[in-house]
């Protein structure tokens, strides 16, 4: 009787890709997919409206997307509260809804002048949109 295993001593360089996938229940095709992530660069500066507060204006709106992990951030819990704060109310915004923040922290550009603060972004699993144009992104 020729088995598959017996089938692959005998002829070594013919394997049985089909049988081995169907006997440990893997394919070729069922990759999981990489979360969809966005760099976004946010410049600290006084709100025009109102002179005594600060703002966190996006240098980046629509985000850089971005491929694996991307850069290496601190903990967000190392950002100052106020910051926390901002990045709270910009994120509860409805164009970021079904994206979180990975990661986020200080940016620093010899360039430009100013206080600059890097955000990675990642699409939650489920919420992404499946139509054309920039929907889902944000």
């Amino acid at each position: 009787m020729d088995t598959s295993l017996d089938s692959a001593r005998a002829h070594p360089n013919h394997t049985h890709k089909s049988s081995l996938a169907m006997s440990t229940g893997t394919s070729n095709m069922t990759r999981p997919t990489q979360p969809s992530r966005r760099l976004l660069i946010f410049q600290e500066a006084r709100n025009p409206a109102n002179t005594a507060e600060i703002a966190y204006l996006p240098v980046n709106k629509l985000g850089l997307p971005i491929c694996g992990e991307g850069p290496a951030l601190p903990d967000i819990l190392e950002l100052p509260l106020r910051i926390v704060k901002a990045f709270t109310e910009i994120f509860n915004q409805p164009k970021y809804k079904g994206w979180s923040v990975r990661s986020a922290g200080p940016y620093h550009d010899t360039s430009e002048e100013g206080k600059f603060y890097a955000v990675v972004l990642e699409q939650i699993q489920g919420h992404q949109e499946m139509s054309s144009g920039t929907a889902g992104s944000p």
